[in-house]
Parts: C-alpha cells; sequence; structure tokens
C-alpha cells in the first residue's frame, strides 16, 4: 500500500489574552491509500483541528505533513488550493453553505474550478442525490432547508469529485438512522470503487467501529 499521509505534529496551540491551549501534542499520524480511519475523543480534544490540518486549511501549528509525497510546507498557497480543491473532500462542521445559491448549485461548485470537467458526468452528480435522498429540494436555496438536509447536501458537494481523501467531521450527527445509513453507505461505496481514503472525526462508536482504525485522541495533562 501507499502511505499518503505522514503527519508530525509536536504541538497546536490556542491563546487569548487570559489562556494558552496546547493540544495534540507529540502527535503522529500515518495513513495508508484507502484505510479507514476513525477519530474518536472527548469535545475539544482536537479531533476538528487534526481534520482542519489534514486539510490543509490550517498550518498554524509545530511539525511536519507530508501530502501524497509532497512537504506541505514548501507548497505555494496556490499550490494548497489546487491540492484541496483536486484530491480532498471535506464534509467539516464549518462547511458553509452559499445560501445565494441553490441546493443544486452548492453541490456542483467544486466543478467549477476543476482543470478538467470531460469525466465529471452528470449521473455521478444524478446517483449522489439519489443515493441521499435531496432530489426534492436541488432547485431550494440553504435558508430553506432543515439542518439534516443541509449536512446531506454538504456531504454530496464533498464526494462529487471523487476526492482521493475524503475528511469527515462528525458525518451523521444531525441525521436520523435511515439517513445515518446512506452516509455511511455511500462513503464507504467511495472507498471501495475508488480507493478513496476516509477520515471521520465522530463521537458515535457504531460509525467508528465500522472503519479499519480507530485512533484515541486524549488532552495531556
Amino acid at each position: 500500500m501507499t502511505k499518503i499521509i505522514d503527519l508530525t505534529i509536536q504541538e497546536k496551540v490556542y491563546k487569548n489574552k487570559k489562556s494558552r491551549i496546547s493540544i495534540l501534542n507529540d502527535f503522529k499520524l500515518e495513513v495508508n491509500s484507502g484505510e479507514r480511519i476513525a477519530i474518536v475523543g472527548r469535545s475539544g480534544v482536537g479531533k476538528t483541528s487534526l481534520l482542519n490540518i489534514l486539510g490543509l486549511l490550517d498550518r498554524n501549528y509545530s511539525g511536519s505533513y507530508t501530502l501524497f509525497g509532497s512537504k506541505t510546507n514548501d507548497l505555494s498557497l496556490s499550490q494548497l488550493a489546487e491540492c484541496r480543491n483536486q484530491k480532498i473532500g471535506f464534509v467539516l462542521q464549518e462547511s458553509a453553505l452559499i445560501n445565494s445559491l441553490t441546493v443544486e448549485e452548492n453541490i456542483k461548485l467544486p466543478l467549477m474550478y476543476a482543470k478538467s470537467r470531460e469525466n465529471r458526468k452528470s449521473e455521478d452528480f444524478e446517483s449522489i442525490v439519489s443515493t441521499l435522498g435531496i432530489e426534492s429540494i436541488l432547485k431550494k436555496k440553504p435558508l430553506e432547508c432543515s439542518g439534516g438536509e443541509k449536512s446531506r447536501v454538504v456531504f454530496a458537494r464533498a464526494v462529487i469529485m471523487k476526492p482521493q481523501l475524503l475528511l469527515c467531521d462528525e458525518p451523521t450527527a444531525s441525521l436520523d438512522g435511515d439517513n445515518k445509513e446512506k452516509i455511511i453507505a455511500l462513503l464507504f461505496k467511495m472507498n471501495q470503487e475508488f480507493n478513496t481514503t476516509i477520515i471521520t472525526a465522530t463521537h458515535d462508536l457504531d460509525v467508528a467501529n465500522r472503519h479499519d482504525k480507530t485512533i484515541h485522541l486524549e488532552r495531556r495533562m
């Protein structure tokens, strides 16, 4: 198997006027292509921060990160942006939908920035929205959708490019049992069909146990 992630974090620090919070101390992570990794731990231990670092959204930490064979510290901002759009899918709690666009336009937004669109077939879009059961809301705006519907829209947008790496932050937290199963089914279908590497931060031990490996984060005192 090919190693696509080699991450070492000495420390990630959050500061304000009154306190200094240190997380992910002496943390190391190696991930091979096609692995399914679950990240678990109490709130505040650094699960979302870790996903932000893995997804090249946060470089403000002490350590080193090699992704897809490239040292990320050596990449320019444009190279980082290209990597995020072409190779990484995000289902993050901070993944805001654009309220001025319809659900369909939000889902298809990553395609606008793709270098090559000829292989982005319409049946991929149709299959995703059908699996997630959101055909009826495609013409709605995000503000007209429920929280669960928006969660499924964010997920559809994340997978539309068939990314090599998919980062998920509590992807089933706001969903009922039926829609939770739809998300998990599509997640693992991508893993099986396209060898997509899955990293999921979750409090749901049922979801975590369906992955190949579970990493427990703890706060060092």
